[in-house]
């Protein structure tokens, strides 16, 4: 272990971008899935803006040698997204990440953010491991990674596929109280996900009927990933319609997944849910907070779209969460 007064955990200056595209370099190679990380006016100007807040963690020397980032989303709110774990492969199994997420929590907090989602792969356990019993695992998106991306000196299999991520929520602050529709089919499942992470929720009921007022959609094609996705703003009766048509037209643009965000303050979830099913979505996971309040994510794949048979699953639960998530999409 490092001592931790050896490593100055900070934010990194926009100046500092050259630092932080070498240690993307030490740990990916050129295969990071954002590849404008690679263009140093692109990571200053990221910077800059504050819609990334880099935390990283610096030796007496100047070198950065571990970082997390928190990533703002265009429409504000109280969470955020976090990722980019990165601990240079000289320095790994030293405690940097920790000290790393410790500084992560700290800024979430100066934010004012009252948690994070994050996204570990399962190519490797380390991100995994890293909150264990702190955060909480909500879901499980198959393929979300291409398999190119390439993780230098790790101890885990170089995939043959695409890759899967976790879904996983870190609660910094108290989440305000809040009213869900929850489709039955998952409603017990997302009950259990909210008493774990102790989140204040009251399951509502609603008529048998959907707003007549069209479905609002934003859709987004990640041409990294090859995925699109899709936040519903609004859930009206045309939206198992509006989606086929949407996930069709991202397929015929190269598109091998779709991911689908139902607002769960929205009494049309209970229906949406079966809707998307029968345009051959499945159960994703929880994002809570994500936009205006809870998310359900559905996903669809394509048959191109296996994901790695050589997953790296670093607990019974993580395991778990797999075989409901595969049971959905098989049923």
């Amino acid at each position: 272990m490092i001592d931790p007064s050896d490593v100055a955990v900070r934010l990194v200056d926009p100046q500092e971008a050259p630092l932080l595209i070498g240690l993307i370099r030490r740990c990916y190679g050129e295969t990071y899935i954002d590849p404008t990380f690679y263009d140093e006016p692109s990571v200053r100007a990221l910077l800059t803006s504050e819609k990334l807040h880099s935390i990283g963690a610096f030796l007496a020397s100047g070198e950065l040698v571990g970082h997390m980032g928190i990533t703002s989303r265009p429409w504000g709110g109280v969470t955020a997204d976090a990722g980019m774990t990165l601990v240079d492969p000289s320095h790994r199994g030293k405690g940097i990440a920790r000290q790393v997420a410790v500084g992560l929590a700290q800024e979430s907090v100066v934010l004012g953010l009252i948690g994070v989602h994050d996204y570990p792969v399962t190519v490797h356990a380390a991100t995994q491991r890293l909150a264990k019993g702190f955060g909480v695992d909500t879901g499980l998106m198959l393929a979300n990674m291409p398999a190119d991306v390439t993780f230098q000196d790790m101890e885990a299999p170089a995939p043959s596929q695409r890759s899967s991520s976790l879904m996983r929520w870190l609660p910094f602050g108290r989440a305000q109280q809040r009213d869900v529709y929850l489709p039955e089919r998952y409603r017990e499942r997302l009950v259990s996900l909210y008493a774990e992470a102790r989140l204040p929720r009251s399951v509502r009921e609603a008529d048998a009927t959907v707003s007549a007022q069209p479905s609002e959609l934003e859709a987004f094609l990640d041409t990294r990933r090859k995925i699109t996705r899709i936040g519903v703003t609004r859930i009206g009766a045309d939206l198992g319609a509006r989606v086929d048509a949407e996930t069709r037209a991202a397929a015929e643009g190269g598109a091998i997944a779709a991911h689908v965000d139902l607002p769960l303050s929205d009494p049309g979830a209970l229906f949406a849910a079966i809707a998307l099913r029968a345009v051959g979505y499945s159960f994703a996971g929880l994002l809570p907070e994500y936009r205006d309040g809870d998310v359900l994510r559905m996903q669809w794949l394509s048959v191109e779209a296996h994901a790695s048979a050589s997953a790296v699953l670093s607990s019974d639960a993580i395991r778990a969460i797999e075989v409901f998530v595969l049971e959905d999409r098989a049923g």
